[in-house]
């Protein structure tokens, strides 16, 4: 690993272990660790997990048990590097598999919190890296797609449990009618802007699994620059204020 360092998200206190030739954690990663409200018990899932770096992050915020669940060994590897560099083997667990094989180590209806940054392109866009393999894979719905991440994520929750999201403002209709199909009901949704009067780039959704209606919440945008500076509360999300 011939570019490994160590980076912490939002002053969390947590060192991850990344490899920025194969694949680092991003604001995207960063924005979704802040955004999810963590369950203070119980169990958690960081689904699609890279490197750890939301899950490992998370054990700051919770004495939850927290799984970390990755495809690509190699990051699962980092990851693992991660728990021992800090202390984290009694609360935080790596499962290095596909999710449609999930249920041979998790059982169903039994995490009380899912935070998930899948990947965001289907595998024929041209964004697809050709020359690095792992972050094709994270980036691009080459080994999984987007029904089969909340096929899994309903699965896994229990009943009136949240799942907290990160994904691509132009397949949000997308995202909508697939978490319909699986139980999953959005009730907050926040757009991020580079600049006030830029087009969203990403957007944060908070879903929970109910057979119920849910009225939908749409917060105010999050933008992130005033000018070419942080804005002041995109400074406070980085810094981890």
């Amino acid at each position: 690993m011939s570019n490994l360092s160590q980076d912490e998200i939002s002053n969390s206190g947590i060192k991850i272990f990344q490899n920025k030739d194969l694949y680092s954690f991003n604001l995207d990663t960063i924005l979704l660790y802040n955004f999810a409200k963590t369950s203070k018990k119980g169990n958690i899932v960081d689904l699609c997990a890279g490197n750890g770096a939301i899950g490992l992050s998370l054990a700051a915020k919770t004495n939850s048990k927290i799984y970390l669940v990755e495809l690509q060994k190699v990051l699962a590897d980092l990851a693992q590097k991660s728990i021992e560099e800090n202390n984290l083997n009694d609360q935080v667990k790596v499962i290095n598999t596909d999710i449609k094989d999930i249920q041979k180590y998790l059982k169903h209806d039994s995490i009380d919190m899912i935070v998930c940054n899948p990947p965001y392109f289907t595998s024929k866009e041209h964004t697809q890296t050709k020359e690095n393999p792992v972050l094709a894979i994270a980036r691009h719905e080459i080994k999984t797609d987007l029904n089969k991440i909340l096929y899994t994520i309903k699965v896994l929750l229990k009943e009136n449990s949240h799942v907290y999201m990160v994904y691509r403002p132009d397949r949000l209709s997308e995202l909508f009618v697939k978490m319909a199909d699986n139980r999953l009901q959005p009730k907050k949704v926040r757009f991020v802007r580079s600049h006030a009067d830029d087009n969203a780039n990403l957007v944060l959704v908070d879903a929970i699994k109910t057979v119920k209606e849910s009225s939908l919440i749409v917060q105010p945008d999050l933008v992130m620059y005033d000018g070419n500076e942080l804005s002041a509360e995109g400074r406070e999300i980085i810094d981890g204020q």
